[in-house]
């Protein structure tokens, strides 16, 4: 999918080329054209673009506007002690922000490669704590929204639109996932299930879903019920501060003291998490993890995958 395929859903005209004009010099292509053809407003109740004078000359006049927003970012992962997933701008390779949810959540690039057309997409929650990576471009990832959003949802609005009509529905959506996540008695899964879902971009779930779904057709067991609930909402990324891999079929390692495997579905701090599958009922897996060499290996007897993420994004690092 490209900046056409946004065009279309979005029934504009496709944009103008202008003789001579060089684009993708300094931010992809792609996403400039697609600022050059759609209107300042809010897409499928979910994103908004940066906006920028097209072709962009210098990365300097396009980040002008999200220094802060850089800035915020690096300030909040350095209070909770949580490592950058990836560099931020202006590093080598840095993310670099290219537009924002109707939740203020960041849409950020990751730039590892010196192509611009090779890069993806990162998205994080207005808290930083969640980071999902997709591996494809920003017009993918808005056309992936329009395609999936929800009934109702207008496929464009202006602000004004939007604040008059969407905006309601998005306040009314937060208030309720305010309400969940208030409940005392909430389980872990729910809890972290609510977290994902408050995004309120109709690509993550429909990225997690072809993902789990691929590697459910191919696995050769079955995982634990509030893993598999979690990985159809969470496509991969990082869970306060915890990566967790995409789901994927993967094979299982020899645990260093005795005759149990491990399954390995993360890692942290250079540690490698994953479940001590010694119960025949994956219901019955806990935590397990070892040192990045392999040594000092450690059962988590008490914690689910759920659980375990949970902990963390209440700011809970006791258990290493």
């Amino acid at each position: 999918m490209n900046h056409l395929d946004v065009v279309r859903l979005l029934g504009l005209a496709a944009p103008v080329r202008e003789e001579g004009e060089a684009y993708g010099q300094v931010v992809p292509e792609d996403f400039e054209l697609l600022v050059k053809s759609v209107p300042q407003g809010v897409i499928a109740g979910s994103v908004l673009l940066n906006r920028s004078d097209v072709p962009v000359r210098y990365l300097e006049d396009f980040t002008a506007d999200v220094v802060l927003r850089i800035a915020d970012i690096r300030d909040s992962l350095l209070a909770r002690e949580h490592e950058l997933p990836w560099p931020l701008f202006p590093l080598p390779g840095g993310m670099l922000p290219w537009g924002r949810t109707a939740r203020d959540g960041v849409l950020l690039w990751d730039t590892t490669e010196n192509d611009t057309a090779q890069w993806t997409t990162v998205l994080t929650d207005e808290d930083f704590q969640l980071w999902l990576d997709f591996p494809f471009s920003a017009s993918e990832f808005v056309a992936r929204t329009l395609a999936g959003r929800p009934e109702g949802i207008p496929a464009f609005e202006t602000y004004e639109e939007y604040e008059s009509g969407s905006f309601w529905s998005v306040a009314d959506d937060m208030r309720a996932t305010a309400t969940v996540l208030a409940n005392r008695d909430i389980g872990a899964t729910e809890e972290i299930v609510t977290k994902i879902r408050s995004l309120g971009v109709p690509a993550v779930r429909q990225l997690a879903g072809e993902l789990l779904d691929r590697a459910v057709h191919g696995a050769s067991a079955p995982l634990p019920e509030d893993y598999l609930a979690i990985m159809r909402e969470f496509p991969g990324g990082v869970v306060a501060g915890v990566r967790v891999y995409p789901v994927f079929p993967v094979a299982y390692a020899a645990w260093p003291t005795e005759e149990r495997q491990f399954l390995q579905w993360g890692e942290l701090e250079g540690k490698a998490l994953g479940w001590l599958t010694s119960k025949s009922d994956p219901q019955d897996w806990r935590v397990a993890y070892t040192e990045p060499d392999g040594t000092a290996p450690t059962h988590l007897e008490d914690q689910t995958f759920a659980s375990f993420l949970r902990r963390r994004l209440k700011g809970d690092t006791s258990l290493f």
